[in-house]
């Protein structure tokens, strides 16, 4: 009769973590993020068990539900207000070493593909993360997607030039033989539309990114990476780092990216798989 009852418990949690061991292969553990995703989902099952208490979860009445709700936003707010900390970076053979040396959020993903560095490259120019199904979903949840939402008013990023290498989604400086560098500019209060706050300059050139210093804003740089590797197959990498220009940028910044991240990787990790599928084929 016990191993009935804690059947329904146990299945729930085994579930649960194997859904948390495949985000992992997309989204590599970012506690914070982690946290307030595990808070948030606490406090969901807390306010169900509010008016139906889940006592396959050990949740059998409503005094116990308060404190799971309670427990699950005191979860969510430590890890939006948990400190933001400074990485430098490892490597110093790359653009984007130089302009954000050290960042407070980053992600990086890679992916080996059997073609060469030129095919990827041409499949690159013209495979767009709103072409992919999935991809366009999660954006679409994000709101950057949203074709009413006016996003020149929160974010700027290097425009199309002759020294620039336009692809669906972004302009990318070419500058190395194996790397493609992106920049941005956004507002660090970005997940609102705040007016105060005027509108990131568009950037023509890496070093008007460079001497870029204003307040109230965070740098972001994109680039990938074409390493050529064995039997003509390619080291495809990308890496995002973003940094504010104040701290205080910083941390206004970290509660969005926090929230947004597990979807921002797996957006990552799909576009360069879709690169790889297309890259393969024929």
């Amino acid at each position: 009769m016990l191993s009935q009852s804690l059947f329904p418990s146990i299945s729930f949690i085994i579930i649960g973590l194997i859904v948390m061991i495949r985000l992992m292969h997309y989204a590599k553990f970012y506690a914070p993020s982690y946290l307030f995703w595990i808070g948030t989902i606490i406090a969901i099952l807390g306010s169900v068990s509010l008016f139906q208490p889940l006592s396959f979860l050990f949740i059998i009445n409503r005094d116990i539900a308060l404190v799971v709700l309670i427990v699950g936003v005191i979860i969510c707010l430590a890890s939006l207000l948990y400190p933001v900390k400074l990485t430098h970076s490892k490597t110093d053979n790359q653009k984007i070493d130089v302009l954000i040396p050290a960042f407070a959020f980053n992600e990086y993903h890679e992916v080996m593909i059997n073609a060469p560095v030129e095919k990827v490259m041409q499949v690159m120019k013209i495979t767009g993360v709103k072409d992919i199904p999935v991809a366009h979903f999660l954006m679409k949840i994000r709101g950057i997607a949203d074709e009413n939402v006016d996003m020149s008013d929160r974010a700027a990023s290097n425009s199309s030039n002759s020294e620039t290498i336009s692809t669906p989604d972004f302009n990318f400086y070419n500058v190395s033989p194996d790397e493609w560098l992106a920049v941005m500019i956004l507002k660090s209060s970005f997940i609102s539309n705040d007016k105060h706050t005027p509108a990131p300059p568009k950037i023509s050139t890496l070093e008007q990114f460079c001497s870029f210093n204003n307040p109230h804003y965070v740098k972001v740089a994109i680039n990938f990476r074409f390493v050529p590797s064995t039997n003509n197959a390619t080291l495809l990498s990308t890496e995002t780092r973003v940094n504010g220009i104040t701290p205080k940028d910083s941390r206004i910044f970290g509660r969005y990216w926090r929230i947004i991240y597990p979807g921002s990787a797996i957006i990552r990790r799909v576009w360069l798989n879709t690169i790889k599928k297309r890259s393969e084929s024929n």
